[in-house]
């Protein structure tokens, strides 16, 4: 049997999850340290870490500010987060915006709606204004659509409810 950590992790780009997600997800990997973010070609530190959640720089920026925070536990989507991780990444994504001087800034944070995920492990994509991606961009329609991303306090709603 391969070594899990010399298999090339997968970003999934899929409707449905595919088999054996988690042995393979490049955020377990970042969590628990085996991978840096950035990839190989250009590693960087995590921007924030505790026992149970990791904050790193997006590999592809969408706007002037783009951190993804990440539980360390493999989650596949928000609607399996719990309130109190849910509350947790919220009050992390507060600390980095204000660390990054954003109190008079735009700011977004957001989950993007299952099962339209890019990646099989939960993950709050928190920026500075403006997106920087084109117009044009599949992306950007995700980033500024609510039909295609949720924010904390609308899953927190939506919990409600249930």
């Amino acid at each position: 049997m391969a070594n899990v950590c010399s298999e090339k992790p997968d970003v999934f780009r899929y409707i449905a999850e595919p088999n054996g997600v988690e042995s393979r997800c490049i955020f377990c990997k970042i969590g628990d340290g085996r991978v840096k973010p950035g990839g190989k070609s250009s590693p960087t530190e995590l921007v924030f870490e505790n026992e149970r959640i990791v904050a790193f720089h997006d590999i592809v920026p969408g706007a002037k500010l783009h951190i993804l925070i990440i539980p360390k536990q493999h989650l596949k989507n928000c609607w399996a987060l719990s309130q109190e991780l849910l509350d947790e990444m919220d009050a992390v994504a507060d600390e980095i915006l204000k660390d990054h001087g954003a109190s008079d800034t735009p700011t977004k944070r957001f989950f993007i709606r299952p099962p339209l995920n890019s990646v099989y492990h939960v993950h709050m994509h928190v920026m500075i204004l403006p997106i920087t991606d084109p117009i044009w961009s599949l992306r950007r329609i995700g980033f500024e659509s609510p039909w295609f991303h949720i924010t904390p306090d609308d899953l927190r709603r939506h919990n409600d409810k249930l």
